[in-house]
């Protein structure tokens, strides 16, 4: 499959071409997801729209870089990329943010990810999606750690500690305590 930025749609395989409304605006990204299990589509007003892979049903609209549609207009969607396995989808927009959504529930994971404020035209997953890389328009490439065991590190690293038996109580009252950092 084949979309351009005026939302045709092409069917390699079929010889097939068709037009579609792909986003809420202007088409400024897009980006299959591995082996074209769908397909995310970015907008001037910065909002992400999913399709299936075969680019007939909608699944949904993202926010861009921002949960709160309020905020959601900081910006187009500059770059998308999936990682290999479907389930992470990496959004850049014109301001420079860059953030990570789970693709299944929709839901931002976790905070933007720091960056030199530059345009971000590109972004990739490292083959074993542990490390992203972002390079804009006046910058080199940024890599960014996606290792859950490294990023577990350096928050206890950043906060001195874990949770100690009694706060866990308070913040996690129904999971059994574990101690999370090495003291």
């Amino acid at each position: 499959m084949l979309v351009t930025p005026v939302g045709l749609v092409v069917d390699i395989a079929k010889q097939n071409t068709e037009s579609r409304e792909l986003g809420e605006g202007l088409i400024t990204a897009s980006a299959f997801g591995p082996h074209s299990t769908g397909l995310a589509v970015g907008d001037d007003l910065g909002r992400i729209t999913l399709w299936d892979g075969a680019v007939h049903n909608r699944l949904g609209v993202l926010t861009g870089t921002s949960a709160d549609s309020e905020t959601a207009e900081t910006g187009g969607v500059a770059a998308l990329a999936f990682s290999h396995d479907g389930q992470t989808l990496a959004v850049a927009d014109d301001g420079g943010t860059v953030q990570l959504w789970d693709v299944a529930s929709r839901r931002l994971l976790g905070s933007a990810l720091p960056t030199p404020g530059d345009p971000v035209r590109s972004l990739a997953f490292s083959s074993d999606d542990t490390t992203l890389y972002a390079v804009g328009a006046n910058t080199s490439v940024q890599a960014y750690s996606l290792n859950p065991d490294r990023l577990a590190q350096h928050v206890c690293e950043r906060a001195g500690s874990g949770l100690c038996a009694r706060d866990w109580r308070t913040y996690l009252p129904d999971v059994p305590y574990r101690r999370t950092c090495p003291r």
